[in-house]
């Protein structure tokens, strides 16, 4: 499924991309990967905000929600551009699991893979 013409609310595609890789496990690992990664940059987008000291001056629920939907939507769309690595990482997770679908990995992606690996050694030792 390509996610270029996603909005954060088409439950349609979510649902297509769902019976896509019901039908032909394997064929859909992009699109995947992409959502996955579109949730994890959401997630991490509302914890920032969290952080943010809220004024009385914006601070409705009106204007939450909306800052819910944007941060929704700026994840999606920074999840089609290659986000921050882990839909590409997770992709060769998948197509690893997968054979009928080879892993194409190229030297950035070892990279990145090996720097999450490091990160992941270094804050389970802490």
């Amino acid at each position: 499924m390509d996610i270029r013409h996603t909005n954060w609310y088409d439950f349609g595609s979510l649902a297509e991309l769902r019976s896509r890789a019901t039908h032909q496990p394997g064929s859909e690992v992009t699109g995947v990967a992409q959502q996955f990664e579109s949730l994890f940059l959401n997630l991490m987008l509302k914890e920032m905000r969290k952080s943010i000291q809220k004024s009385g001056l914006l601070g409705s629920d009106a204007m939450e929600t909306y800052e819910q939907m944007f941060d929704q939507q700026v994840a999606l769309g920074m999840a089609k551009a290659g986000g921050i690595g882990i839909g590409k990482f997770v992709e060769n997770q998948l197509a690893q699991n997968n054979p009928k679908k080879p892993s194409v990995i190229n030297d950035e992606d070892i990279e990145t893979t090996t720097a999450l690996r490091q990160r992941f050694l270094i804050n389970r030792e802490r």
